[in-house]
């Protein structure tokens, strides 16, 4: 995902790559196991 979102930047700096950034962080969240509280205090 990281590989897609450099090249879509690579292509155009305007690209927006919110979508795949939340996946990241959906993945990352899951790995550590984070509960709901723990993952609105890193978002916030």
């Amino acid at each position: 995902m990281v590989e897609r979102i450099l090249e879509s930047k690579a292509k155009d700096s305007h690209f927006n790559t919110n979508m795949l950034e939340s996946e990241i962080d959906t993945l990352v969240y899951k790995l550590y196991n984070l509960s709901d509280e723990e993952i609105r205090i890193v978002e916030s």
